[in-house]
């Protein structure tokens, strides 16, 4: 009868779900902190980003009992660590959950989530503004960048200040686009600084 029960699982350890923010002081984190306190923990879930197992291969492969890998792999769960996946039957027909890390990588950040302005709201408010700067740098480049000129004129005349400015690398030996680039990045870090300061 096992002979008609499936025993391997196609499961797979990658985690192709939306990233979970935690803010450190949350009852998530707090959860989340306290499964992994132990080593023991911590290997039993590095077990499972590198392969899904049963309870029976986790305990094996971290070398500990059967009993204190199920203990760990519960609270792991809880957290929202670890899933279960699949099923699988034992030679014996018996069912075997296989488990594998959460769909959903977590983040933890440090501080408060009372704290409004968090990083990722200000990397979420400034992208836009980032996307501006990097399509104006290009046409920068394209616009200011024209062929190589001489740096003589026609008239075999010395040139002038700022007459070789639309040559490529400029004085500086730097894409136009480039500078434009990171001086407007610049000036984002600056305004970014300034309003967590103030």
């Amino acid at each position: 009868m096992s002979e008609l029960l499936p025993s391997d699982s196609e499961v797979r350890a990658e985690q192709s779900g939306e990233l979970q923010t935690l803010w450190l002081d949350s009852e998530e984190a707090g959860d989340l902190l306290s499964s992994i306190a132990c080593d023991t923990a911590r290997n039993v879930l590095t077990a499972l980003h590198e392969e899904p197992a049963t309870a029976s291969e986790v305990a094996a492969r971290v070398d500990t009992s059967l009993q204190n890998a199920r203990h760990h792999l519960e609270n792991l769960q809880d957290a929202g660590l670890v899933r279960v996946a699949d099923t699988r039957y034992s030679s014996k027909g018996r069912e075997m959950n296989v488990y594998a890390p959460s769909e959903d990588p977590m983040v933890v950040f440090v501080g408060r989530q009372d704290d409004g302005e968090g990083l990722l709201d200000s990397l979420r408010k400034f992208a836009p503004v980032v996307a501006v700067l990097a399509l104006a740098s290009l046409l920068v480049q394209t616009f200011v960048t024209p062929s190589a000129t001489t740096t003589t004129t026609a008239t075999g005349e010395i040139p002038r200040i700022g007459q070789g400015l639309g040559v490529a690398g400029g004085a500086s030996g730097l894409p136009p686009g480039a500078v434009f680039l990171a001086g407007g990045l610049l000036v984002l870090a600056a305004v970014l600084l300034v309003r967590r300061v103030g």
